[in-house]
This record gives C-alpha cells, structure tokens and sequence, in this order.
C-alpha cells in the first residue's frame, strides 16, 4: 500500500509540471501586449511601459518566467495583478463560489444521475428506459452554453422560477441553475453507466443463485446489484468532482457567477498570465489530489492494488 500511494505521488509531479508549462507556453504565445492593453486607447509611456514589464517579469524570455513563476509558487506567492491586487487575494474571494458551484452540481448529478439510472436498468426496454435514454442523450450531444442558454430563457426569463444571473455574493437559489447547467452532462453519463452496470448485474449468476436460495428480489438488488452497479459510478464521481471545479467556466461566464471560472475567462481577456497559470495550477492540484484519493479507496478494497 505504501508502495502504491508512493508511486501515485511521484506521478502527480510530472502531470502538474507539464499542465502549468503548457498552459504559461499557450498564455504567453497569445497575441497582442498585455502592458498595452492596461492603457487602452490611451498613448502608452514607453518609460512606465518598460518599469511594468520589468516588475512583472515580461521583459525576460520565456523559459525565465517560467522558472520565477515555479518558484515563487512554491511559497504560495503567485505575484500580483496588473491592478497591483495580490493574486492570491483573488482566487481566495473567487474560489468558495466555484466550491459551492461544484458541490451542488456534484449532488445534483449524483442523486438525479443513479435514481434515474436505477429506474431505467429495472425497465430496460420498456417507454420510461426509452424516454429516461433519449434524454440523456440529449444533455450529452446539446453543448453547455446551448443548455445554459436554453434554461437561462425559460426558467429565468419566460417561467420567473429561478434568477437569471447570480452577481458576486450568490446564495443557494442563485446557485441553483448554473449547477443544474453544470452537472447535467455528467448526470447524462451517470444515468447511462448506472443503467447499464444494473442490467448487466441483473443478469449474472449470483444474482440467480440468490434468488434460488429464496432471496426476494428487493433483498437482492439492495444487498448484491446495486452494491456492485455502484463501484464504476463512485469511481467517475470521484474523477468528475475535480473536473467540476474546471468546467465551471462556462456556467459562471453564462450566469454571471464570479467564481475560479469567470475569473479565469477575464484573466485570459486581460493577459493577465500569472493569474490564469495560478489558477490552472490549483485546478490541477485539485484534480489529482481527488483522483489519488479514489484510487486508494480502491486500493483500500481491492487486495491486487493493495498488496502490489
């Protein structure tokens, strides 16, 4: 076990190395001048131009800033905005948003996800598997914005049920539909791998040897199918909690939520590199600190892992 959890580690390096580089070479190659673009459509000082890029390091090559950024990010110094505002300042007040986001999208794909996933592998074949299929593929083939866009229209313009945008300090209800925006193409997923672990369980031999020992059908679905239908969905649960926090760009920018994703997206508009690569570099933590922790969950239970 100690083995295995070592070597999950020492992967995480490489893969939080590689995405920050990646994403500072793609930050850096964006056209335009981010000093430029502070002024506007005013004359530029070519003297105040060359002290902001000597303070924010955009004089130096590429590979340079790179190396500064790495290790000033070591001590949690992410630098400061082009508005002189601590970058870590920033993401603090941006990222409890982006959590409430994330975990009322992940409870809401959870709970709808393995309910209707349920409900369609007893049914399998039958109209409500049909209807319940049809509408996960549905939220799988239209895109986020589509959905957003969609719902932002009837729910919130046309019905009144729900706000339209949420604004800096949202609360539950404002919350509400960027979530449901937010999880539904994951819900879609759940639906269709709960359905088919469940209908495929069904089918297996201990589920008929239960049942000739007079197990009664509830008896066995609680206590055999649906115990094992669930091991792959906990799985992508675990995977999809991380990738929550970096798909919420698209809900927050539609919703007007003022989370880790519409700071992001302002960011990138503003050139603002050592924002954006901070934030991609915390996502990314966040992304395989929760998949290392499912993974020794599943070491945890499965002597093959726990034992190699």
């Amino acid at each position: 076990m100690g083995k295995y959890l070592l070597r999950r580690i020492l992967q995480m390096i490489p893969v939080v190395l590689g995405t920050t580089l990646l994403v500072y070479a793609l930050v850096f190659a964006l056209p335009g001048d981010p000093v430029k673009a502070m002024f506007g459509d005013k004359p530029v000082n070519q003297a105040v131009a060359a002290q902001i890029r000597a303070e924010y390091n955009l004089d130096k090559p590429f590979i340079i800033q790179y190396l500064l950024f790495l290790k000033n990010a070591l001590t949690l110094d992410f630098g400061n905005t082009f508005a002189g505002q601590p970058v870590i300042d920033e993401i603090g007040r941006a990222f409890p948003v982006t959590i409430r986001l994330a975990l009322m999208a992940f409870v809401f794909e959870a709970v709808f996800g393995v309910i209707f996933g349920i409900i369609s592998g007893l049914n399998k074949g039958r109209w409500g598997d049909t209807v319940i299929l049809i509408i996960s593929l549905l939220l799988i083939s239209v895109p986020t914005f589509v959905t957003g866009f969609i719902m932002q229209y009837l729910v919130g313009v046309k019905w009144r049920l729900l706000p339209v945008t949420a604004g800096n300090d949202p609360g539950f209800v404002d919350l509400l539909m960027p979530a449901i925006v937010l999880g539904s193409v994951s819900m879609a997923y759940i639906i269709r791998l709960t359905r088919g672990e469940i209908s495929s369980n069904m089918n297996e031999d201990y589920v008929r040897t239960a049942r000739a020992k007079g197990m009664g059908r509830r008896q066995v679905f609680m206590r055999h199918v649906l115990r094992n239908s669930l091991i792959p969905v906990v799985t992508y649960l675990g995977q999809d909690l991380g990738a929550l926090m970096g798909g919420a760009m698209i809900s927050e920018t539609i919703f007007n939520v003022h989370g880790i994703g519409y700071l992001t997206y302002q960011s990138i508009l503003k050139g603002e590199s050592n924002m954006v690569v901070s934030i991609v570099t915390l996502l990314t933590l966040i992304f395989v600190i929760t998949n290392l922790i499912v993974d020794l969950l599943y070491a945890a239970l499965d002597p093959r892992i726990r034992y190699a």
